[in-house]
């Protein structure tokens, strides 16, 4: 069989394959919600990721972070599914990932004060009017990472947006739950990971913006 026949045997066999059900092979987060208390030890440093995407700041934090326990949520259930092999693959034991919208998956989380840190790497690529409802920093969500988020835990938001920079920086700025560090913004990711978006605006030479802020007492 030459490589054109071949070609098309492999074109067929795709046309009749039947779809992958993402739906179903995806990590869900436990019914009930994710008791962090009965999954991990108690001195056990956990970190979460929201939006993960490809998963390659996951990845890479687990090698910078080995002893750090990792939680992931992705609502794209193909990638969580692929992440997820991914890890099982690499033997990185100390990575869980749900598929699941994290409006519905934090709330159920618990305890409070848990978290060691949180990860918002490039969130909210809805720029028209009516995707607004699709992104992920609001109110909502900045009161679930408080509440998830220990005393002094750190909340960690990239972005290649400059004015979403801004807006995050603001919002955060005005939660009497976060303070801002230093004035809010960092010249340098600190964590040894990048996120498959960060790692192209790098090789793209794009600016990246970078907030972080801590857990507060109020």
């Amino acid at each position: 069989m030459d490589a054109v026949d071949r070609t098309r045997q492999d074109d067929e066999e795709r046309a009749t394959a039947l779809p992958v059900r993402y739906d179903e092979l995806a990590p869900a987060a436990p019914e009930g919600g994710l008791d962090l208390a009965e999954a991990y030890p108690q001195e056990a440093e956990i970190e979460l990721e929201i939006g993960f995407g490809r998963g390659l700041f996951l990845i890479e934090r687990a090698a910078a972070a080995p002893d750090h326990q990792l939680v992931g949520i992705e609502i794209k259930r193909k990638w969580a599914y692929r992440v997820e092999q991914r890890c099982k693959r690499l033997e990185l034991s100390q990575v869980r990932v749900f598929g699941g919208d994290m409006r519905t998956v934090l709330p159920e989380m618990r305890p409070a004060g848990r978290i060691a840190r949180v990860f918002l790497n490039f969130p909210d690529p809805w720029w028209k009017k009516r995707h607004a409802k699709r992104r992920l920093m609001g109110e909502d969500v900045l009161e679930q990472v408080a509440r998830l988020l220990r005393l002094g835990g750190e909340f960690f938001i990239q972005t290649d947006v400059e004015e979403r920079a801004a807006e995050y920086a603001r919002q955060l700025a005005d939660h009497p739950a976060f303070e801002l560090e230093g004035d809010g913004s960092l010249d340098h990711n600190p964590y040894g990971a990048r996120s498959n978006r960060e790692k192209r605006a790098i090789e793209d030479g794009l600016p990246i913006y970078r907030i972080l802020a801590r857990r507060a007492a109020g």
